[in-house]
């Protein structure tokens, strides 16, 4: 015998037979499988949402007369949203958008740990994109909510 009896037959609750099995199989896939498509819808709706948050957003800085020099800027260490450039000042825009404020307002998303990310990114970025329009004087962290459509940008959060 050795380790133990291993029956023949796969164990099965008494009376259950394998067309009984099947079915109930197939609807609990199912219901997953609705599931993960309920997640993905999700998922493109929030990156619709960041997109339109982020026109939003640069549109406001280039009426306020900067010109955008970098839109969704990745590297191993972050993500710049919104680079934008006036007489000398290279500003950085985090950008955070909400459909309503059920789970806070979207300036509270931006934590101490965020902005040494972006920090760590805008080092990243000078020393890769090191031909700019003239000499950078300043650097600035502003932060951008955007809250349905309505747009508020902080100058200098950092």
């Amino acid at each position: 015998m050795g380790m133990g009896h291993v029956p023949q037959d796969s164990p099965r609750a008494q009376g259950a037979r394998a067309e009984f099995q099947r079915p109930q199989h197939r609807r609990a896939a199912r219901q997953q499988h609705l599931a993960n498509r309920a997640r993905a819808s999700q998922a493109r709706a929030n990156q619709a949402r960041a997109q339109f948050a982020e026109d939003l957003v640069a549109a406001w800085y280039e009426r306020e007369g900067y010109t955008i020099i970098a839109r969704n800027w990745r590297c191993p260490r972050g993500e710049l949203d919104v680079v934008a450039w006036r007489r000398g000042v290279l500003v950085v825009c985090e950008v955070k958008a909400r459909r309503t404020t059920n789970f806070g307002d979207p300036f509270e998303a931006i934590t101490p740990l965020k902005m040494q990310r972006l920090r760590r990114a805008t080092a990243a970025f000078m020393s890769a994109r090191p031909s700019l329009p003239s000499p950078v004087g300043q650097i600035r962290f502003d932060a951008a909510s955007v809250l349905g459509a309505r747009v508020e940008v902080r100058i200098g959060v950092a």
